[in-house]
């Protein structure tokens, strides 16, 4: 009986060979088993190749699998702390373009600090936060708040002062500073997040003293049920946490209404549904990307979305506007660039008060009147633009571009009919075009081509005509008005924008303050700061006066989400007080922290190649000057003090110092002669000469010079006389 297997080797090696895992040793007899466990005779009277031996296997394998029923799969999430493989629902999947993966990112961005002197916080410049590297916008987001007065006061909370801060040399970079404490949760969530009022004062302590450039807010971030959140919900999730903790410390306090605003849903049988929002937030969609669309547009779309003003069901409105309203805004495409809307920089909130309830009625019913008109002049345009075709399964066609098509065949076919309208003389048999009727019809179709392109145009000047009275509308309750009843009063002004989570524009106080031994200088306005931390670049600070208008370019085409933070004129008219003295104390201690690492990177003496040093030797041990020492080096501006007057060996190097240890007071308002007689150095002449005398070769190169003048005039003169 022949082998079932074959022993021999293949008679060429793959091109792959040593990818290729073939089997070790010959196939056992369970090979001639098929799928369901019993012999496979076929495979037994013949002799099998390798190959095909691997396909018997490989099939068996296949049968055995299907045969074979497991538990049932479980489907759904599993922690983001574990692994898992994410759905896979295509019915072909390029396994270059799959990868095991987790629920969520947890790839940090790690932000190296600059050299401390890098570091340091320049005259009249404002203090920030570094970013995040979770990503999120909160570093901006507080300093925002910071430079707002009524929101520092708000977030120092003078009625819950400590004693001590406690100290930590790295809290400025994010390392927390834990301080033991007693807690009483009882099952609240926010029980152990008292420690967010100190965090929030400790920040607003360091961003008004501080000596260093910028800081850290990880400490804020990271405390315990903060943590947890991801992206920008960890700003939402701080306000509340702050909030909470402020109202359990200072039940009486009403510090956390400051950030708090109220929508109400009232339906036609008056029940009212209250909601207390912390940061508005708002999605733009494409059809909010329009020109002239703006802020309020974005937020009418919110608060009344598709509303045509003639079936009102319910009323919606705000009851209470916060003083600090924050609002994050968020393009819900993907692929956007920007937010694409106009962002004011003054914003009136009486447009979303129940007083102007009426008054909003009527503007959105006018608006939906106009937007009805706006709809039906694009259907009109849609059909007198588009083509249905017939003979292609229904394809929509463009007409312009179809018409076009058809008058260049007819033209070019015209103009061929031209050309070969002679040769009917000639041996070419066949009919020829008759070029007039080609021309009539190509001039027929750029008549019709026209009259489309024409009815197309006045569509979109009505259309544009229906958007300005739609902005128009749109006005209401935005801008100060001579009808007392469309008069806004409740003022807001843009204060900050937190676009990309690197870079933060913040409108802040100047504030002088005091360089060394120069007095207080500057004026106390405000002013626009564009603050920057890129760690890859060469120097990543950067702090930037800005002017409005670039603000609001950088709010609209950035980024396609940002946070924006408007405050009340109520809020910009709190007084901002001194510091508590016990967090005063705690950036004093910070402060002499970071002088302290400045002294210790700061070398103690200049390099021996300092530009302002060229006399190295001056530091050599000389008779009677042992105790010599440089002048003091000054590394704020690397150079040296002025030395003291009256000791030229500061300024004359040692090689050209006379021998004996007698110094020569210098007047400087003496004039340099020679002196013969005197003992010094010698000469070429033998003559002693001391220091501060001409030597006779300075004396003979001038005279060498007078003789040559003299020649060149007599030549000049000569030569005039010539003429």
């Amino acid at each position: 009986m022949p082998l079932a297997f074959a022993v021999h080797h293949p008679d060429s090696l793959k091109p792959n060979v040593f990818d290729h895992g073939g089997p070790s040793r010959p196939p056992s007899r369970v090979s001639t088993r098929n799928g369901l466990g019993y012999e496979d005779r076929t495979g037994i009277d013949k002799q099998w190749t390798m190959a095909e031996q691997e396909e018997a296997d490989l099939q068996g394998v296949i049968e055995r699998s299907k045969s074979q029923i497991g538990p049932a799969q479980e489907n759904g999430t599993i922690p983001a702390d574990s692994l898992y493989f994410g759905p896979a629902k295509s019915e072909y999947h390029d396994t270059k373009n799959w990868i095991m993966t987790t629920s969520k990112s947890t790839a940090k961005e790690i932000l190296l600090n600059p050299e401390p002197k890098d570091r340091r916080r320049q005259s009249h410049t404002p203090a920030f936060l570094r970013p995040s590297p979770a990503g999120h916008r909160l570093p901006g987001l507080v300093k925002i708040l910071h430079a707002i007065p009524a929101a520092r006061e708000a977030l120092l909370s003078r009625n819950s002062v400590q004693n001590d801060y406690g100290y930590q040399n790295e809290w400025w970079d994010g390392v927390p500073i834990e301080s033991p404490q007693v807690i009483h949760s009882e099952g609240d969530p926010y029980a152990p997040n008292i420690d967010i009022i100190y965090e929030c004062q400790r920040l607003m302590a360091f961003l008004d003293e501080t000596e260093r450039a910028y800081g850290s807010s990880e400490a804020l971030s990271t405390l315990p049920g903060i943590r947890e959140y991801q992206e920008d919900a960890v700003v939402k999730e701080v306000l509340a946490t702050w909030s909470h903790a402020v109202s359990r410390s200072d039940p009486t306090a009403t510090l956390p209404k400051l950030f708090l605003s109220t929508g109400v849903r009232t339906s036609q049988q008056g029940n009212q549904n209250a909601e207390d929002i912390l940061t508005l937030g708002l999605e733009i969609h494409d059809q909010l990307v329009e020109p002239g669309q703006t802020l309020y547009d974005a937020i009418d779309a919110l608060m009344w979305p598709g509303w045509d003003g003639t079936d009102f069901d319910d009323e919606v409105f705000l009851r209470r506007v916060a003083d600090v309203l924050i609002i994050r805004v968020a393009r819900a495409e993907e692929t956007a660039k920007g937010l694409d809307i106009k962002v004011p920089p003054v914003w009136y909130a009486d447009r979303y008060l129940q007083s102007s309830q009426p008054r909003i009625r009527q503007m959105l019913a006018a608006k939906a009147a106009i937007q009805s008109e706006i709809d039906e002049l694009n259907k009109r345009k849609q059909r007198a633009s588009e083509f249905r075709s017939l003979g292609q399964q229904g394809k929509l066609l463009d007409i312009n571009r179809l018409l076009g098509t058809a008058r260049q065949h007819f033209e070019k076919t015209a103009k061929y009919g031209e050309e070969t309208e002679t040769a009917k003389s000639t041996e070419i048999e066949g009919e020829f075009p008759n070029p007039k009727a080609y021309s009539q019809i190509a001039e027929e179709l750029k008549v019709l081509s026209d009259s489309v392109a024409g009815k197309l145009q006045a569509f979109e000047e009505s259309k544009e005509k229906a958007r300005e009275k739609l902005r128009e509308l749109s006005k209401l309750f935005t801008q100060p008005s001579d009808v007392p009843a469309e008069n806004p009063r409740e003022r807001y002004t843009l204060r900050g924008v937190c676009a990309e989570p690197h870079t933060v524009y913040v409108q802040e106080r100047t504030r002088p303050r005091s360089d060394g031994n120069l007095p207080d200088v500057g004026t106390d306005e405000w002013q626009w700061w564009k603050l920057k931390y890129e760690a890859s670049a060469g120097q990543p600070i950067s702090c930037t006066k800005v002017r409005e208008i670039e603000v609001l370019q950088a709010a609209r085409h950035e980024s396609p989400r940002a946070f924006l933070v408007y405050a009340s004129d109520r809020a910009m008219a709190v007084e901002n007080k001194e510091l508590p003295l016990p967090l005063k104390s705690f950036v004093e201690t910070d402060n002499r922290s970071f002088a302290a690492e400045l002294a210790s990177s700061s070398p103690p003496n200049p390099p021996s190649n300092h530009p302002t040093n060229p006399f190295r030797s001056l530091t050599e041990t000389r008779p009677g000057n042992e105790n010599f020492d440089l002048p003091p080096y000054d590394d704020r501006h690397q150079t040296f003090s002025p030395p003291p007057r009256n000791t030229y060996d500061e300024y004359i190097p040692a090689c050209l110092r006379p021998d004996n240890d007698e110094y020569m007071n210098v007047d400087e308002s003496m004039e340099m002669v020679e002196r013969e007689g005197a003992e010094g150095m010698p000469m070429g002449d033998g003559k002693g000469y001391q220091l501060g005398s001409y030597a006779p070769e300075m004396k003979m190169e001038d005279e060498e010079e007078e003789k040559e003048e003299e020649r060149e005039e007599g030549r000049r003169m000569r030569g005039e006389g010539w003429g």
